[in-house]
């Protein structure tokens, strides 16, 4: 049976400090995605807005264009929120990548395949 040493023991650590760093900066990040313009007041603005946290999760909508409300246009914001929402993961999924290799110094696509195997308490 595989027992960790002293500098085994060291490198969790170390590596588990290194996830709780990670864990708050991606709960503390914000990813907005707007989609599509429209004019009110003579000003142009963003018909929808979505913000999503680094962990994946939404943590506002906003549907700016009143007229996006009425029953006619349904579909038409249905289809807007799903690609606001897609953009927003798509650009989140980006950032925490980035994040995972600056704080971990490893390719999140990596990561998988260094733990496999490994030892957790």
């Amino acid at each position: 049976m595989w027992m960790p040493n002293l500098r085994d023991m060291q490198k969790y650590k170390e590596m588990y400090s290194k996830y709780k760093q990670l864990d708050k900066k991606l709960k503390s990040l914000v990813i907005r995605a707007k989609e599509w313009k429209f004019m009110e007041d003579g000003e142009e603005k963003d018909q929808v807005m979505i913000d999503i946290s680094g962990e994946m999760k939404l943590k506002d909508l906003k549907i700016n264009d009143p007229s996006l409300l009425n029953p006619s246009r349904k579909s038409e914001l249905e289809n807007l929120l799903i690609v606001a929402i897609q953009k927003a993961q798509n650009k989140a999924q980006e950032v925490v990548a980035q994040q995972t290799k600056d704080i971990l110094w490893v390719d999140s696509n990596d990561l998988a395949g260094m733990l496999e195997g490994a030892w957790l308490w």
